[in-house]
């Protein structure tokens, strides 16, 4: 399974190393033995680790999420089980196209987030991709190749790098030394093996398995969609909004940023959220403590799924930037709700 988890875009916030956790949390209220016969909902799909280690368990899948660059992931891997990209779609995606096309990359990114060749090459792939010659599901395979590539340009898979600029202008005394060598390493992903190694990769995780993916607010996806547990991992109160570290993302995929998402910014967010979910009988739900305390959280629980069990993990995220006392602090709960 670990490797699969490999064909993922390195987002923040991902949930792979929980996902053993909250499997071994649903089968004390759920047997093994039923998964087969069970649909597990994921209206945030975000990442796509929990929709992809459930798809591997053996459950039925529907997943969901807002933002082109998390539904292509469900498209790509959740809804797919047998189409993967060839070496001939990945070299294509190289390909300067025969007719004009959109150099979004190269005029409103370059050199602020990506480096001349990088926007380049992110232009024309994307041309490619919007030209309807990728079909479904590789058109969404490619866009999360795509969004791999990009991602790994910059230190943590952050795309807002303050010394990006002053590195992809080789003014290197400007860079934090830290960063230097991620950097040039980064010229190697010009080089056309580079991005066929990372489709391999993604098609790692196309496997046998039944899943459906759809693109639409979560609440309209828990009105209409029928299951029998439900995984809940919103944004984060108070946290840092995927809309602000992904924006890059969302402009060169959809033409536009995203208004940031309520549940980021309004806590009593998730009380609606409990509601939208009161006919789906097991709620696997992960939060941290940034907002709440354990007790406060399982009390917002309470009134809608008496039986609790909740663990509380260390968790390190982004550490190596986070301050010491955050790395110190930071918790994740990991809670099994039924009625």
């Amino acid at each position: 399974m670990w490797g699969r988890f490999s064909a993922l875009p390195a987002y923040l916030g991902g949930k792979r190393r929980l996902c053993r956790l909250i499997f071994a949390l649903l089968a004390t209220s759920v047997p093994r033995e039923r998964w087969p016969s069970l649909t597990l909902l994921d209206p945030f799909l975000g990442g796509g680790s929990v929709s992809l280690f459930a798809k591997a368990q053996g459950l039925r899948v529907a997943c969901n999420d807002l933002a082109l660059r998390s539904a292509a992931v469900g498209r790509a891997l959740i809804a797919n089980s047998t189409v993967t990209l060839t070496a001939a779609d990945v070299a294509l995606l190289t390909q300067e196209p025969s007719g004009p096309y959109a150099h979004s990359t190269e005029q409103r990114y370059s050199p602020s987030v990506f480096s001349l060749d990088h926007a380049r090459l992110l232009d024309r792939a994307l041309s490619w991709v919007q030209s309807g010659l990728f079909p479904e599901p590789k058109r969404s395979l490619a866009i999360v190749l795509l969004v791999k590539w990009a991602l790994r340009i910059q230190p943590m898979s952050m795309l807002r790098g303050t010394d990006a600029r002053a590195a992809f202008g080789g003014d290197y005394d400007r860079v934090s030394p830290r960063r230097v060598g991620h950097y040039l390493r980064s010229q190697e992903l010009l080089r056309p093996a580079a991005l066929w190694r990372l489709a391999q990769e993604t098609n790692l995780g196309v496997f046998p398995g039944q899943g459906s993916a759809s693109q639409q607010d979560a609440f309209a996806f828990l009105d209409h969609t029928v299951g029998d547990v439900v995984y809940l991992d919103p944004p984060y109160p108070t946290t840092t909004a995927y809309e602000r570290e992904y924006e890059v993302l969302d402009e060169l995929l959809e033409g536009e940023s995203r208004p940031t998402s309520p549940f980021s910014t309004d806590s009593e967010m998730l009380i609606s959220l409990f509601d939208a979910c009161r006919d789906i009988p097991v709620w696997p739900v992960s939060l941290n403590n940034a907002a709440f305390s354990l007790q406060q959280l399982k009390d917002l629980l309470r009134p809608h799924r008496p039986n609790i069990r909740a663990v509380q993990v260390p968790y390190r995220h982004l550490g190596s930037i986070a301050s010491e006392e955050k790395n110190e602090t930071n918790r994740e709960y990991v809670i099994l709700a039924t009625a």
